[in-house]
Parts: C-alpha cells; sequence; structure tokens
C-alpha cells in the first residue's frame, strides 16, 4: 500500500507536462491599474511547476479584475485562473483560461464577490486536477 501511495504522488506530481495548449507569446493587456483600486496582492510561486510573478486583486468601475504582472510559467494543458477562498480551491471562482504564458494578462471577475472571503489567486491545471502556481494575496 505505501508503494502505492508513493506511485500515485509522483504521478500526481509529474502528470502536468509542458504542452503547447496554451498561448506563448505576450498578448495586449489593455488594463490600466492606475486607474483602478488595488485591494489585495501577492506572488506567485510554483507548486511542483515553474511559476513567478505578481498577482493582483483590483476594483475599477464597480468590477473586480484580476491582474497577473508580471507573469511567467512553464506551460502545460488546461491551464486556468482561479480566485480561490482557500489553498485547496475547494472554494473559487474560475476566471477562464490562462490567456498566455507570460506577460501581463487581467480576468475579469464574474459577479461581485466579497474581495476579503478571497485569499489566494491560483494558476490550475484542469485536465490533471493539479496546482501549477499560486500567490496568496493579501492588503
Amino acid at each position: 500500500m505505501k508503494k502505492f501511495m508513493i506511485l500515485f504522488f509522483i504521478t500526481l506530481i509529474i502528470s502536468c507536462k509542458e504542452d503547447d495548449a496554451t498561448p506563448t507569446g505576450p498578448i495586449n493587456d489593455v488594463f490600466d491599474p492606475t486607474t483602478a483600486t488595488l485591494l489585495k496582492s501577492g506572488t506567485l510561486v510554483g507548486i511542483g511547476h515553474t511559476v513567478s510573478g505578481t498577482a493582483s486583486l483590483y476594483e475599477s468601475g464597480g468590477k473586480k479584475v484580476v491582474l497577473l504582472d508580471p507573469y511567467d510559467s512553464q506551460n502545460g494543458p488546461d491551464l486556468k485562473v482561479y480566485l480561490s477562498k482557500d489553498i485547496n480551491a475547494s472554494s473559487y471562482i474560475s476566471l477562464g483560461a490562462l490567456k498566455s504564458v507570460t506577460g501581463k494578462q487581467s480576468y475579469e471577475v464574474p459577479g461581485n464577490p466579497d474581495a476579503a472571503e478571497y485569499n489566494y489567486i491560483m494558476i490550475w491545471c484542469e485536465q490533471f486536477t493539479v496546482v501549477f502556481g499560486r500567490a496568496e494575496i493579501k492588503k
């Protein structure tokens, strides 16, 4: 049983390998953080994968926006951006597919959630249910 658990854990960690699923070039993101109110921010760290940059939650025109700037990560299949209440993403809002593995990118948060309840921005591989990277966001 112990060998099975070790094998399962190793398989889980390496299951999201580099892939051409996510665009690799920078995108032309027009979100201007100087015209918005910063609510929370944190540093992105990779979890078994290479991810770096800054993740921030802004309010702009009555809407909340997640900004990844700067952003850089290795590629992978089915990468999504989540705004999560907890470190395990057991309660989250999906912001859609990661737009690129590099460069500034923003994601509008649907609805009007209470920013105080959401403490993590995550890069998540939905295909394999694996966290690629995350930032704990604070005031």
